[in-house]
């Protein structure tokens, strides 16, 4: 080859009779076929194969195979983010006309999703105390087509008895879609308990380092065909070195998510007893209103969140954000460090006092993202920080 073919061609193909333990990053925005008949064979499914970037690649296969078999879920979509997956999933499952049953504690931009972008495209949604099976189960109309509820909402913890209403549900058609970003499922696994969807931000526990943007989709396979053709045609793909990163993320999964959990128990129970502390909200505690309903759902680690009520409402958060050494302020979770927000201040900055008030949010209310600290220097800082 003459210099300049050469340098546009060269250089692509190392042949090797073995293989890299770690899978490489397929940063790569098309494949390239040998003959007709192979590209009609991986076009149609009936080989396995690439096309293009947007319709995914090995990083993004790898990635949702092992999250699928965690969830014990037939396939799973990986998206650009959180808010990507819930996008592809409902313009793959919705139609206008359709109605929706959510739970009122929903993730702030899914409910803003479903409240405005739903209302526009004809898609309407009510809103409820999702703890209440009753109150969810009565909601229902004939053109409900799904509910939607979070394993653990944010940020009072509160849980879904979804063994109560999935049954319910499933006589009816109507899909039981759970976002478990909260949890991951190295706590709970909602298909188990009878949902039909489950949903993640990956950039949460599954990638567990702050290094990833991402969102997922799981359940049945026709469901998941529907949403990945959604996510290829809204463009809300997840890049290939996300990919890749949320899959190293998930390597240590468990480990991570049980000494986080553990660190998050023993700071509960620390913080239950102190005087500046008003109410602890952790589903471990005994004290959690629901501690019954999440052993049943959660029999193994109870997770590495929880959000304590501070007595002194916004000074007192002002004075525990100056005061801490270690716990760094960061409106988002599941890092391995530990982290804390202020729901009033950022998820749930648009929504009304008085609705706050309704939901239990209120001005002293700080959520705490547990990280792989040694415990007893966080208990030293918070103990410090609420002086």
């Amino acid at each position: 080859m003459d210099f300049e073919t050469l340098a546009a061609r060269g250089g692509r193909d190392v042949p090797s009779a073995s293989r890299p333990l770690t899978p490489p990053i397929y940063q790569t925005n098309v494949y390239v076929f040998e003959d007709m008949d192979t590209v009609e064979s991986v076009w149609e499914g009936k080989k396995p194969g690439f096309v293009y970037g947007r319709y995914g690649t090995a990083n993004h296969t790898m990635l949702e195979d092992l999250v699928a078999a965690l969830e014990g879920a037939e396939a799973a979509v990986a998206c650009a983010s959180g808010m990507g997956a819930t996008t592809a999933l409902l313009f793959g499952l919705l139609t206008a006309g359709d109605h929706i049953v959510a739970a009122r504690d929903l993730y702030g931009s899914t409910t803003a999703f479903l409240d405005d972008e739903g209302r526009r495209l004809g898609i309407e949604t009510v809103f409820v105390d999702a703890t209440v099976p009753a109150a969810l189960l009565a909601a229902l109309r004939p053109n409900t087509r799904a509910v939607f509820v979070e394993s653990l909402s944010n940020p009072l913890l509160r849980l879904v008895d979804l063994e109560a209403v999935a049954p319910h549900l499933a006589e009816r058609g109507i899909e039981l879609i759970v976002d478990s970003s909260l949890a991951s499922p190295a706590v709970m696994r909602p298909l188990e308990h009878g949902a039909t969807i489950v949903m993640h931000s990956l950039t949460k526990f599954i990638s567990g380092h702050g290094d990833v943007t991402g969102g997922m989709v799981l359940g049945r396979k026709a469901t998941m065909d529907r949403v990945r053709a959604a996510m290829i045609r809204s463009g809300t793909n997840l890049g290939p070195f996300d990919a890749w990163l949320a899959t190293r993320g998930v390597r240590t999964l468990c480990v991570r998510v049980e000494r986080q959990s553990a660190n998050a128990l023993a700071l509960a129970r620390a913080r239950e007893a102190h005087p500046a502390v008003k109410r602890v909200y952790y589903p471990g505690l005994d004290s959690h209103p629901q501690n019954a309903l999440a052993r049943r759902l959660m029999p193994g680690p109870a997770g590495a969140i929880l959000s304590v009520d501070l007595k002194g409402g916004t000074l007192a958060v002002e004075r525990f954000m100056q005061r801490s050494r270690l716990m760094e302020f960061a409106p988002s979770f599941a890092d391995v460090a530990t982290t804390w927000t202020y729901p009033a201040r950022t998820s749930h900055r648009r929504v009304s006092d008085e609705t706050k008030a309704e939901m239990g949010i209120g001005a002293g209310l700080i959520r705490i993202s547990v990280g792989l600290e040694k415990v007893e220097d966080l208990i030293s800082d918070a103990t410090e920080a609420l002086a």
